[in-house]
């Protein structure tokens, strides 16, 4: 079980125990923001309120709201209240009522001697109406995944990628050969994956990721696709995250890149470049790093030149003969991504 519980005008957010049969307390994420804290001491609080015919081991009672603190303790770093409050009889289970701090409530379930502490139950109706439900959704992404890739005079690809994602500049150095022998034959657009808004922004590896996702876009559209693989093999091969805030200018120099035009756009554009690419990156929910999505299809497989291709290829509606060039099937890495 893991629920979490957001009051409304407080700072304290509870989140509930997550219980396994058999195995104790599994997990607890319980963050806290302003919460009060209390002193070193570990005072169990316990006030009646038995309900129904039966009547627990009170000792046995504090000795589980006594773990619940500590888990509370390891999961925060600091110390909270907990308080018994009251108990249940549900079928064959004991729910135990407590409270965090007197106001964030907390259920346990356990056995009746209060010996196992159990997963809450839930209905097999409900269970099997889940199971059903990612079954479905299971067998639609299998069906989606086998039909063909839609076909289109000039292809749109889409390229979804991270400046500093080791996978995704395997991509990328593998997508230069394409998209030098297809050209203007495809739309070809790279997609930095970002999330955030409103001025706050993430890149999976950082800020220098992040500032180099924009000039990288930057680049892209001003120069278009051919210089800008030219300039991203560069800076893949000569530039890490560390040193990225001043070796894009040696690599853009060396490409006849301007760049006081990147820096002035970066100054102006930064929002506007980095909302695009959170909102297309949120269009068509990729969370991983490379991505290549052509005509609305994911790509899964290989990742060379030579099957870039031929995936790209399969998406016109009659094949240039440039398609027929083999490429180099070498790829640096099959499998993995970052996201």
């Amino acid at each position: 079980m893991n629920k979490e519980l957001e009051i409304s005008n407080q700072t304290l957010i509870a989140a509930v125990l997550m219980l396994v049969i058999g195995a104790g307390i599994g997990y607890f994420s319980y963050a806290a923001l302003n919460a009060p804290i209390v002193s070193n001491s570990t005072t169990m609080c316990s006030v009646a309120g038995a309900t129904g015919p039966f009547t627990p081991d009170m000792k046995k009672v504090n000795d589980i709201g006594s773990l619940l603190q500590d888990v509370v303790y390891l999961q925060t770093g600091e110390n909270h209240t907990v308080q018994y409050v009251k108990y249940t009889l549900q079928d064959e289970l004991v729910v135990l009522d407590y409270t965090i701090d007197g106001a964030y409530p907390q259920e346990i379930y356990t056995t009746k001697d209060l010996k196992y502490i159990v997963q809450q139950p839930t209905a097999v109706d409900t269970f099997r109406a889940q199971i059903d439900s990612a079954k479905a959704q299971m067998e639609a992404e299998l069906k989606k995944a086998s039909e063909p890739a839609p076909k289109s005079d000039k292809p749109e690809v889409l390229l979804f990628v991270m400046s500093f994602c080791p996978y995704g500049n395997i991509a990328e150095n593998s997508m230069v050969d394409v998209v030098s022998l297809l050209g203007d034959n495809i739309s070809f657009e790279p997609v930095y994956i970002l999330s955030g808004g409103n001025g706050k922004y993430q890149s999976l590896h950082g800020t220098n990721e992040l500032n180099q996702d924009v000039r990288e876009k930057i680049i892209f559209k001003k120069y278009g696709a051919k210089k800008w693989m030219e300039y991203v093999y560069d800076v893949n091969n000569n530039c890490t995250v560390d040193n990225v805030e001043t070796c894009w200018k040696d690599a853009a120099q060396r490409h006849d890149i301007n760049v006081s035009y990147v820096e002035e756009e970066y100054a102006k554009n930064f929002n506007a470049i980095a909302d695009a690419e959170v909102a297309k990156t949120n269009q068509y929910g990729v969370q991983g790093s490379p991505t290549l999505i052509m005509n609305g299809k994911e790509y899964s497989g290989a990742r060379s030149s030579e099957a870039f291709k031929a995936f790209i290829c399969s998406g016109f509606s009659v094949q240039p003969e440039k398609c027929n060039t083999t490429l180099s099937t070498q790829q640096g890495v099959s499998t993995g991504s970052c996201g």
